[in-house]
């Protein structure tokens, strides 16, 4: 029977992922320094279906990812999808349960999201994304809070500022330039689609779609112009220095000064973000190389809100996925195949000690150690060389001669220290000195 399954029945779906024990090495570790670093910077855990009612995603403007839904009917007839972001869930939650969050609230969540696109590397259909988010707040030291959570995440992974970068623009920069050289409003949403594909399609290309849209050569190329802007210097020769964009960026990159991660930060005009919700301070990590996609990203959303539930709120937030982080570690530390290190192996020398040996493994994972167990007979020595295998930093035996005298063998193997111990008096201070 099992000779004849279909070989491509036992994969994935494509773009999908299996997560193998070794996988989780690195994972394990992503997963709790995104928990770690929220909490640290006090931001509070939510949590929303992977499923939602699709009108929740879809939007108007065209925008890519109302293509990239999956998409289904249940057996009620109700129109369903899997979620491709959690903005929109976050923002269902807050406005429906808005008395049971902080009247600031700095909320975070860690979900699976869901795409049907081109996979390549550094990205699948589907992933796992961090959200961080900052509700009813307008001062743009709350985009430089949350970058910073971002930049912490990194810094603990082992990045630093020769590893990559946090691209930073302004939307109301970039608003204020398109009427400034003349495009008209209803051309906007468009231009910045078009805008967010500068670093993946050739110039002429997006020259000539720029023009298809409606716009000028002569505003094309002011606009291609505007975009190969990299620094506040330069910036300060095509934005209104009157205007508020302006203003709030400097104080961005003051607050970023403050929180001493200015060096990870630099100013780049093709920085667009191509959803159209949002609305000021914009940001992409990319690696030093860009051979990656974005790291993480995300902005100022203060319109949407307002949109989806009438009411106007403040608000900025960030998503930093799992598939591109997982690549850019491989690349500098290679991947992870070491499985981390369990504290103590338990093992014994006849099969009819395999009943107090599982009461005695029990008793050291109760004590909050990570505990394994042997379930089957092995002589000393043996044990031993699999306990080391394995990585344990101690070894409990039960031989013959010492259970007789109700006591078990411990092992040190990091300073191969080795005692005899009355089983009756295991307790967990028994490892502080030994």
């Amino acid at each position: 029977m099992a000779e004849n399954i279909n070989k491509q029945k036992l994969e994935p779906v494509r773009g999908m992922r299996d997560f193998l024990p070794v996988d989780w090495i690195f994972r394990d570790k992503l997963m709790k320094t995104w928990n770690k670093i929220a909490k640290n910077r006090g931001f509070y855990k939510y949590e929303t279906p992977i499923v939602e009612n699709l009108e929740l995603f879809v939007r108007k403007a065209g925008e890519e990812i109302s293509e990239q839904i999956y998409s289904f009917v249940d057996k009620s007839e109700r129109k369903l999808a899997l979620r491709p972001e959690i903005t929109p869930s976050m923002l269902r939650i807050f406005n429906a349960n808005r008395e049971a969050f902080p009247p600031t609230a700095k909320i975070y969540s860690i979900g699976q999201c869901f795409r049907y696109e081109r996979t390549t590397r550094g990205r699948k259909r589907e992933h796992f994304q961090w959200n961080l988010d900052i509700i009813g707040e307008n001062n743009p030291a709350a985009e430089a809070w949350i970058i910073a959570a971002a930049i912490n995440v990194m810094t603990d992974l082992g990045f630093n500022s020769e590893d990559f970068k946090v691209h930073v623009n302004s939307r109301e920069i970039i608003t204020d330039y398109l009427e400034k050289i003349g495009v008209p409003n209803n051309l906007f949403n468009n231009v910045f689609i078009l805008m967010d594909k500068k670093e993946k399609v050739e110039k002429n290309y997006l020259l000539e779609q720029l023009i298809q849209t409606g716009l000028s050569l002569k505003q094309a190329e002011s606009l291609y112009d505007f975009m190969e802007i990299k620094n506040l210097q330069n910036l300060a020769q095509f934005a209104n220095i009157q205007k508020n964009g302006w203003k709030l960026l400097n104080q961005f990159i003051l607050y970023c000064k403050a929180l001493n991660i200015e060096n990870f930060i630099t100013i780049d005009t093709s920085i667009i973000r191509g959803l159209s919700y949002y609305t000021g301070i914009v940001f992409e990590a990319f690696d030093i190389k860009r051979e990656l996609r974005a790291i993480f990203g995300g902005g100022r959303y203060d319109n949407l809100f307002e949109k989806m539930t009438g009411q106007k709120i403040p608000a900025v937030g960030l998503g930093f996925g799992d598939v591109v982080i997982e690549e850019m570690y491989a690349m500098k530390f290679g991947r992870p195949n070491k499985y981390p290190e369990i504290q103590i192996l338990v093992g014994f020398y006849e099969q009819n000690m395999l009943e107090q040996a599982i009461k005695i493994a029990d008793s050291f994972a109760k004590y909050g150690m990570i505990t394994d167990i042997a379930f089957n007979p092995i002589n000393l020595k043996k044990f031993f060389a699999t306990a080391a295998k394995r990585n344990a930093k101690y070894a409990c035996y039960l031989a013959p001669e010492e259970i007789k005298k109700n006591e078990l063998i411990i092992k040190n193997l990091q300073t191969t220290k080795q005692l005899n111990l009355n089983i009756d008096k295991l307790q967990k201070n028994i490892f502080e000195n030994f």
